[in-house]
């Protein structure tokens, strides 16, 4: 296979779960650099990457032939654009973009720069998530007829700067993270007939919604709910998607059983998936994976080695934010939301 240069922008927390993955990959990709405004950054992402460290990316992009980008949300859009204008492929982390024009202008950039756009949204590539959807889809438990995804996280005093604000960040967390379980609960279910959201906050810095639940009716008939808290005082459960079908609950649960704030991606995790039925519990996963990208990555490159479509491509994720942005207007309409 062909061996790609790659560049990373963006150096922070997230990026060092890329530099653990990507040497999985070293017969598929080189690092030529990585690119933070922060230099510390750069060169502690670079100790561990290899290559060679910038501050201002677009020195880097005439040598690199994919380009995975880390960066806070509003700075999507101008990034990938240029990406693209260089001849790169790009692996951007979600959500897409702020705003849907902005989406279509990066996914127009891409089709005519004839380069692959992939959105990152990393659970519906983990083994974990394909196991529980073949589970909950291929009849062995019967019909499904309701989801429920439950996200946890404990961020008390770390909304500051970009993240603590609507502007920048997008919306409050059903727009910056509730798609994660969206992602996964569409390409379970099937096209969303109708969505619908409320939130609230709870005494945090953020001048959004830290708190969300959203209800969901899909054509299939199936129904779901998730349910998003940021700023819980602990987190019990930082992952879980539940299935209801008419002979079982499944059950998966992804926890990190150290703390992922300060760890990062030496965390160390518990996943489980388990089946309750009538004849008793059958446990059909109990292992460790985490938070990990390594999946999806292989995934992009094997697109940009074939030339097919990735399942969290462009358009995929453009209809995730179009979902939530219509869900924030109908809540605002009617005081749902802050």
């Amino acid at each position: 296979m062909a061996k790609y240069k790659a560049g990373i922008i963006g150096c922070g927390w997230f990026s060092h779960f890329y530099a653990r993955a990507l040497p999985k990959f070293k017969e598929r990709v080189q690092i030529e650099w990585v690119s933070d405004p922060d230099r510390a950054r750069a060169d502690a992402l670079a100790s561990k990457t290899g290559g060679r460290v910038l501050t201002d990316y677009r020195e880097g992009l005439d040598s690199a032939q994919i380009v995975f980008v880390l960066v806070p949300h509003p700075l999507h859009h101008p990034i990938v654009i240029d990406c693209f204008r260089a001849g790169c492929h790009v692996m951007v982390e979600k959500p897409i973009a702020l705003t849907l024009e902005q989406a279509d202008e990066m996914i127009e950039a891409g089709e005519d720069a004839g380069k692959v756009l992939m959105v990152a949204y990393p659970h519906r590539y983990r083994p974990s998530m394909r196991l529980f959807k073949n589970a909950v889809t291929d009849g062995r438990y019967g019909k499904l007829f309701m989801l429920d995804g439950l996200m946890e996280e404990c961020m008390q005093g770390s909304f500051k700067g970009w993240l603590a604000r609507r502007e920048t960040l997008g919306g409050g967390v059903f727009f910056s993270s509730s798609p994660h379980m969206l992602d996964v609960i569409t390409w379970i279910a099937g096209p969303v007939a109708q969505l619908s959201m409320v939130g609230t906050n709870s005494g945090s810095e953020l001048d959004a919604e830290d708190t969300a639940i959203s209800i969901l009716k899909f054509e299939s008939g199936v129904i779901a709910t998730t349910r998003h808290i940021w700023a819980g005082p602990v987190s019990r459960a930082w992952y879980t998607m539940q299935a209801y079908c008419r002979d079982a609950i499944v059950k998966l649960t992804t926890t990190p059983t150290g703390d992922l704030v300060t760890q990062g991606v030496d965390c160390p995790w518990s996943t489980r998936i388990v089946a309750d039925t009538p004849g008793g519990s059958h446990t059909l996963l109990d292992n460790c994976e985490g938070l990990e990208v390594a999946p999806e990555i292989e995934h992009f490159l094997d697109c940009v080695d074939t030339g097919q479509t990735p399942e969290t491509d462009g358009r995929t994720a453009r209809r995730l934010i179009e979902l939530v942005l219509g869900a924030y207007e109908r809540a605002q309409t009617v005081g749902a939301t802050c």
